[in-house]
């Protein structure tokens, strides 16, 4: 093989190397290489309830993997021992969905307007998203 033969081969082997770099720079802006969360909602309101009556109240938030990797929940904190997560346990591929389930007792609380979190861990680069109950508490 000829030196300029040679030199053209490198020369386009390097343009490729360039380019696929380049495109896993675009992917990774867009948000496209590693794992995103997106919840259809992130707040939902119980409205009003009897604590007597009904303290116990339970909402599922799904979300969609919107990255280009396997997203994976690793752990769900509730702020308070009245709210309990309960989620998806398995890896959730790109474009496919999952949820967190978020159940609320008000058993033995005081009547009144309530805000609670969950937030939520996972492999996304944003590390975590919370998501809210409210509601107001009757007697």
């Amino acid at each position: 093989m000829s030196v300029s033969k040679l030199l053209i081969v490198c020369l386009h082997l390097c343009w490729t190397c360039s380019l696929s770099a380049q495109e896993q720079e675009t992917k990774a802006v867009a948000g496209q290489v590693s794992a995103q969360i997106t919840f259809d909602e992130q707040t939902f309101d119980f409205g009003e309830f009897s604590i007597s009556k009904s303290p116990e109240h339970e909402h599922t938030f799904e979300f969609t993997n919107t990255g280009g990797s396997d997203l994976y929940i690793l752990q769900a904190v509730s702020g308070c021992g009245c709210t309990t997560p309960v989620y998806t346990k398995v890896p959730v591929k790109s474009g496919e969905k999952g949820k967190v389930v978020v159940k609320y007792n008000a058993k033995g609380q005081n009547p009144g307007p309530f805000r609670k979190s969950v937030t939520i861990y996972t492999n996304d680069p944003r590390s975590y998203t919370r998501l809210f109950v409210k509601g107001v508490k009757k007697e």
